[in-house]
C-alpha cells in the first residue's frame, strides 16, 4: 500500500509539457510516476527489466520508449527520479510527520481535534521546464474542496470525549506494538472522528496487513499509522454495502406473507381464475386445476374436481354463470 495513496494530476499543466506524446507514451508516462509514488524514497530502479514490467512491454519495445520517456526524468545514481514528483512527495512526507508530532504533543484529550489530515501548498502551472509534470501535482492528501463528504464527529470513547486508552491498547496489541508509541494516539484519534469501528474496520485491517508483511518482509508494522488508509477504505466499503443494501431492500421489498384461500369468496375464484374471456387462460387453469406451494397470494389447498371433467360443488353460483360458458364446465 502506498504510503500517500493520492496523487492529484492537474490536467492543464500535464498536457502543457506533454502534448508531443503518443497514447503509449503518454500510459507509460503515467505508469512510471504513479509507481515511484508508491515507491519509498520516490524513486524507481534503472533496470530495464523493471521498467518495462511496470510499463507492461516488452523489453525490445521498452528500449524504443526509454529515450523518449527519459527526458522527464534524473537518471543518474542508478535510479529513476522525476523532479517535481519529488518534491511534492518530499513536501507531503513533511507536513505528516510534523502533524503526527503535532497530535502527539496534544495529548490525548486534545487528539480528536488536532487530527486532521494536512495538506501541502499546491504548486502553479507548468513551469515550463518540460519535465511533463510541470507544477500541476499538488499534495497527496486530498482536501475538503475535492468533494469528500465532512467526518462525522469522534464517538465519546472516553469521559472527556479523547481517545479511549483501552481501545488504542487493544489496537497496538493486535499490531504487535508497544502501547503509547508517539502518534498512534493522533492516528487512532482520527479514525474514530472518521466513524470507524473497532471490530468492523481497525482490528480486521491491522490483522490482515500485519498478517501480510510479516509473510513479505518478516516483520509487522512499526506504526498504526501504516493502516491509516486501509483502515478508511474498510469504513468506507462497510458504509457503501450497507448502503446499497438498504437501497436493495427498499427497491425489492418482502412479499407479503400468503393467506388461506377461501372458496366461498367469489373474490378469491376471480383472483385465482384470472380473465374468464380468455380461452387460453381457461386451457391453463383447467391443467392446472390445484393451487400450489408456488402461488404467490394463497397457500397450497385442493380445489376439488376440475369442472371441465366433473361437476364441482365447491365453486360458487356466482363463479359458475361467469366463467362455465367460456370455459367448458360442467354445471350442476
Amino acid at each position: 500500500m502506498a504510503e500517500f495513496p493520492a496523487l492529484p494530476l492537474f490536467t492543464d499543466a500535464y498536457l502543457a509539457d506533454t502534448r508531443h506524446l503518443t497514447a503509449e507514451e503518454h500510459g507509460a508516462y503515467l505508469l512510471l510516476l504513479m509507481c515511484a509514488w508508491r515507491t519509498r524514497g520516490c524513486a524507481l530502479k534503472d533496470c530495464d527489466r523493471t521498467l518495462a514490467r511496470i510499463v507492461g512491454v516488452t523489453r525490445p519495445r521498452w528500449k524504443k520508449l526509454r529515450p523518449v520517456l527519459a527526458e522527464f526524468f534524473d537518471t543518474t545514481g542508478g535510479q529513476w527520479r522525476q523532479k517535481k514528483l519529488t518534491e511534492v512527495y518530499r513536501g507531503v512526507e513533511a507536513r505528516v510527520a510534523k502533524n503526527r508530532a503535532n497530535g502527539a504533543k496534544g495529548g490525548r484529550a486534545k487528539a480528536v481535534r488536532s487530527a486532521k489530515v494536512s495538506q501541502p501548498a499546491s504548486v502553479g502551472a507548468s513551469d515550463g521546464d518540460g519535465d511533463g509534470l510541470g507544477d500541476g501535482l499538488g499534495a497527496g492528501v486530498p482536501t475538503k474542496s475535492q468533494n469528500q463528504t465532512p467526518e462525522p464527529k469522534a464517538e465519546a470513547g472516553a469521559p472527556d470525549g479523547g481517545l479511549d486508552d483501552a481501545l488504542l491498547a487493544r489496537l497496538a496489541a493486535a499490531a504487535g506494538l508497544d502501547e503509547g508509541k508517539s502518534g498512534d494516539a493522533a492516528v487512532v484519534a482520527s479514525w474514530q472522528a472518521a466513524g470507524a469501528d473497532e471490530v468492523a474496520d481497525m482490528l480486521p485491517t491491522i490483522a490482515r496487513l500485519r498478517a501480510r508483511e510479516e509473510g513479505r518482509v518478516g516483520r509487522a508494522p512499526k506504526s498504526l499509522a501504516y493502516y491509516g488508509a486501509a483502515v478508511l477504505e474498510a469504513r468506507d466499503a462497510r458504509l457503501g454495502a450497507v448502503s446499497r443494501g438498504k437501497a436493495h431492500a427498499s427497491a425489492h421489498p418482502a412479499a407479503p406473507p400468503k393467506r388461506v384461500f377461501d372458496r366461498d369468496s367469489v373474490a378469491d375464484w376471480r383472483a385465482f381464475l384470472g380473465d374468464a374471456t380468455s380461452r387460453f387462460r381457461g386451457d391453463y387453469v383447467s391443467a392446472n386445476w390445484v393451487i400450489g406451494r408456488d402461488h404467490p397470494v394463497f397457500e397450497a389447498t385442493s380445489l376439488g374436481p376440475d369442472p371441465r371433467c366433473s361437476i364441482n360443488h365447491r365453486i360458487p353460483d356466482a363463479v359458475m354463470n361467469e366463467y362455465a360458458a367460456a370455459w367448458g364446465w360442467r354445471r350442476p
